[in-house]
């Protein structure tokens, strides 16, 4: 039997993600109550916890657990990384021809400078106007760029306001850029960031990316960065990140 843990009963299972280097940030966002959803197969001494936030799942504990196949059924899996050998070999078991491979490259944020984002910021073209997120522009960004995962941790558009941070570019008062907290933990937040076809190539994404380091980093916030395409990549080295390593994330179809 599968349970469900809630925010109090979570510091439980944060041994079993201790040793846990992918999805940090959103898995401290769950084991600190900022979002998402934990479940385990004992509320006493748990072997085996899973944790979901928005499309992504974290597993963590003992893969050889008898309790794995029920923890891995309890809901649809759409993302997720094997945090290890055993891990990757039971996902691989139970979903087989299911698979699609993300490769991701990891970035340090160690290497930023704050003049270096401040000198990018200021590249943005006359015609072009960069903004924070406000109730009326987050609402607009929803529908002008249409991207589920600006907003994919938070309950609300009032509830990302009130915990989390956004900029917008917009162009004749249409956003054409934004870059959002996509999910955040204590001192840590994920970046998601997009600049609509037909506006790529002008440096917006730089810009509006620029701005929301820059505000990390001013406010004491690790701006985790992961790429999964190259245009991505190029972004974070263009903003002053150091890249530190690659993995796979399985998705499921």
């Amino acid at each position: 039997m599968i349970y469900e843990l809630n925010v109090k009963e979570r510091s439980i299972i944060e041994p079993l993600f201790k040793e846990h280097k992918r999805d940090k940030v959103l898995i401290n966002s769950v084991l600190e109550g900022y979002f998402g959803s934990a479940y385990v197969d004992s509320k006493g001494q748990p072997t085996i916890a899973r944790l979901d936030a928005g499309s992504v799942t974290m597993l963590g504990g003992n893969p050889k657990s008898p309790h794995v196949k029920d923890i891995l059924k309890h809901k649809p899996i759409h993302y997720v990384t094997p945090e290890n050998y055993d891990w990757k070999q039971i996902l691989q078991e139970e979903y087989n021809d299911k698979i699609f491979l993300i490769h991701f490259v990891d970035f340090s944020s160690q290497s930023l400078n704050r003049s270096h984002l401040e000198k990018l910021i200021k590249n943005i073209p006359f015609d072009f106007e960069l903004k924070r997120l406000d109730t009326q522009l987050a609402a607009q960004l929803l529908s002008d760029m249409e991207n589920e995962y600006f907003f994919e941790n938070f309950r609300s558009i009032e509830d990302f306001l009130k915990r989390g941070i956004g900029y917008c570019i917009l162009h004749n008062g249409k956003i054409v850029s934004a870059a959002t907290s996509m999910a955040m933990c204590k001192g840590a937040i994920d970046i998601e960031i997009e600049t609509s076809i037909g506006f790529q190539g002008k440096g917006l994404g730089t810009i509006v990316g620029a701005k929301l380091v820059l505000y990390c980093l001013e406010n004491n916030i690790e701006p985790k960065w992961l790429a999964a395409n190259s245009e991505s990549e190029k972004l974070a080295l263009k903003l002053g990140y150091t890249k530190i390593g690659t993995y796979d994330t399985f998705g499921i179809k």
